[in-house]
């Protein structure tokens, strides 16, 4: 009688796919945990990118009229949580223009500061 080769895993074949797929099962899921970390990240830096963007196009009118031409600081929350505030000022660049600098602060969600600059020149007719 003739023996016939049966093909077939074993079981120690079985196992090492089984730890294989794991490890990689596992590495997926790490990487889901960073890219969602990373995207908050990149949420608050984008709202609070928003927030300096807005305060600098409105500050702009203001730097030709000396009455409203004057330093300041604003919060922008949602809810009760602060998401950033910014401070502003302006520097006199002679012959009619002017700087406006606008920085905004956040924090992370590892309680750090982090900041941004914004600065644009204003020329004014006079």
């Amino acid at each position: 009688m003739k023996q016939r080769n049966e093909g077939g895993f074993t079981i120690l074949e079985i196992m090492i796919a089984v730890v294989i797929l794991m490890v990689g099962v596992l590495g997926l899921v790490m990487t889901a945990g960073l890219t969602t970390r990373m995207m908050g990240r990149a949420n608050r830096a984008q709202q609070a990118a928003a927030y300096a963007s807005k305060r600098m196009e409105m500050m702009r009118a203001a730097a030709c009229i000396a009455a409203q031409r004057n330093a300041g600081v604003d919060t922008l929350y949602r809810g009760s949580a602060m998401i950033a505030y910014n401070t502003w000022s302006y520097a006199d660049m002679g012959s009619g223009s002017y700087s406006l600098r606008v920085i905004t602060r956040w924090e992370t969600t590892k309680n750090q500061m982090k900041s941004d600059t914004l600065e644009a020149g204003v020329p004014c007719r006079t």
